[in-house]
């Protein structure tokens, strides 16, 4: 009985629901568009801020900063396997390490800085976001810009470094800094090259911000630094930290503020569509309240209604927002992030979110269905 009156309801009124079908629908596609997006762009931009460099530096306390940051000879040395046990060490919120000894050292009659450098991974790293420092073979080079001008050197070229000969393989573009006079070699072969066996000057790192506040993460981490390598502190790159917190922090705000917006608009559509059908079902709900059916029957069928309309509408807003997501931003942002898809992970989501709106929203009419009085519809009649 209760299906009949619902199917009965759904013909009757089938056009208005229609519009609402549609209207959810739109909403839904609208929302989750751009919430796949703006995901997407989050994360691409957070590697080009990532792709700029490490944000990390750490040192022994005992050692002198301005002599890491100049490279000069007074440099303090340490075991490289200390990158090891900080890569294993889980609770710091640092990642993608790289142990570096640097010296400064004339090669081919041009001082530049020797660096030799050792990425080791994390176990909780994700192949998207490996580590932005590539290992080097045992006679492979990179040349920073300065240095590849200086020594007139071009990819494919052989450079000899303290009598032992390189192939170089990349060369980066200026970065109007120190890195333009480097010359990166395998971290085993510089320590052999200047006598230095299983030591380095520094560690590089990135700090992962795991949802929380720039400010929060870095004392954090300086806490835990402080507990499991009390020996040892960080400096903070700001520049390249900020950046990547602002990209990630500007793109979660929008999207929140835009599901508000989305919200609102569903719930004004389900409301108005409710009141005009109490409006025009007043006859018919008074009958049916003088025949003896129950006010909380007839608020079911209105709910049920709406939940199947808000189900339908969600499923396919979900399909087509996310197929206009992969049409339209795939030529876009698979360059520095994974590959656009569908996130099925998010339908349920979707899905509960767009029928707790309607449900929501649909209590408005339900409160002027309930104020009815059926006697007075009836001699109206």
């Amino acid at each position: 009985m209760f299906l009949r009156i619902l199917l009965n309801q759904a013909r009757h009124r089938g056009g208005v629901a229609l519009l609402v079908f549609l209207a959810i629908t739109a909403l839904v596609t609208l929302y989750v568009y751009s919430s796949n997006t703006t995901r997407f762009a989050n994360r691409s931009m957070q590697l080009v801020m990532k792709n700029m460099g490490h944000n990390l530096v750490l040192f022994p306390k005992e050692a002198d900063a301005g002599a890491i940051h100049g490279c000069t000879e007074n440099q303090l040395l340490f075991s490289d396997d200390t990158t090891r046990r900080m890569s294993e060490s889980l609770d710091l919120l640092s990642k993608y390490y790289v142990s570096v000894l640097q010296a400064r050292v004339s090669v081919e009659g041009h001082d530049v800085i020797l660096t030799g450098i050792e990425p080791v991974r994390r176990r909780d790293e994700t192949p998207e976001k490996s580590n932005l420092t590539l290992p080097l073979d045992e006679h492979e080079a990179r040349l920073g810009h300065e240095s590849a001008r200086k020594l007139k050197k071009h990819v494919g070229d052989s450079v000899s470094i303290l009598g032992e000969s390189f192939r170089i393989v990349e060369i980066f573009p200026p970065k109007a800094g120190l890195d333009d006079c480097r010359v990166y070699v395998n971290l085993k072969r510089c320590q052999t090259l200047l006598g230095k066996e299983g030591q380095i000057n520094l560690i590089l790192a990135f700090l992962c911000l795991h949802g929380r506040s720039l400010d929060g993460a870095l004392a954090l981490q300086e806490k835990r630094l402080a507990e499991t390598f009390p020996d040892f502190r960080q400096i903070s790159k700001m520049d390249i930290a900020q950046g990547r917190y602002l990209a990630r922090i500007t793109t979660r705000k929008s999207l929140s503020y835009f599901f508000g917006i989305v919200a609102i608009a569903t719930a004004v559509v389900v409301a108005v569509s409710g009141l005009q059908e109490v409006h025009d079902r007043r006859q018919e709900t008074g009958i049916l309240i003088a025949m003896g059916t129950s006010h909380a029957a007839i608020v079911s069928l209105y709910l049920a209604k709406i939940l199947v309309v808000a189900l339908l509408a969600s499923v396919a807003g979900f399909c087509l927002g996310s197929f206009l997501a992969i049409q339209l931003n795939a030529p876009l942002l698979v360059v520095n992030t994974r590959p656009v898809s569908i996130l099925w992970q998010q339908l349920p989501s979707v899905v509960g979110l767009t029928c707790a709106v309607a449900l929501v929203a649909e209590l408005i009419p339900i409160v002027k269905l309930l104020s009815l009085d059926p006697n007075t519809i009836l001699s109206e009649q």
